[in-house]
């Protein structure tokens, strides 16, 4: 009766772990999905122009929006990759750190920052991880900047 029992129990841990598995797996590729589809809109407005003035916030050119969302490609893909374990945390941090010395990813997080933290208040807890490591990154190469320009003096 006590071998019954211990099989079962082992039987139904084995379900359990499949569907939490496959259950991952839905988000992944459902993850994936999304991000595709985020890619290729952001390269259509990054290589149409007309387009890129239909849907650029009125404060910037249609050229400056299509270099802030090449930027904006770069971080959803930086943020997908610690999403789906491409990328542990340490890594994450490090590519936050890289992306942040280009000029058009601070100035992107410049200016739509806020948007994104703001999005990820409602979204998943890697969202959010991922944006504090770009913020953090954000205010590091702004003091580098900062101190720079004080010792040039």
């Amino acid at each position: 009766m006590k071998f019954e029992r211990m099989a079962l129990l082992a039987l139904t841990a084995l379900a359990g772990a499949h569907l939490v598995q496959r259950d991952r797996h839905h988000r992944q590729r459902l993850d994936l999905a999304a991000a595709n589809r985020q890619e290729r809109w952001l390269e259509r407005i990054m290589t149409n122009p007309e387009l890129a003035e239909a849907w650029k916030p009125d404060d910037l050119s249609a050229e400056e929006y299509a270099t802030l969302m090449s930027a904006n490609l770069a971080l959803g893909t930086h943020s997908l990759r610690h999403r789906l374990g491409v990328d542990s945390t340490p890594q994450m941090r490090f590519y936050a750190d890289l992306l942040m010395r280009t000029k058009c990813v601070r100035q992107y997080w410049k200016r739509f920052g806020p948007d994104r933290e703001a999005e990820a208040v409602h979204g998943e807890r890697q969202l959010g991880t991922v944006n504090d490591a770009l913020a953090v990154a954000y205010r590091s190469v702004q003091r580098e900047q900062k101190n720079a320009s004080v010792m040039a003096s």
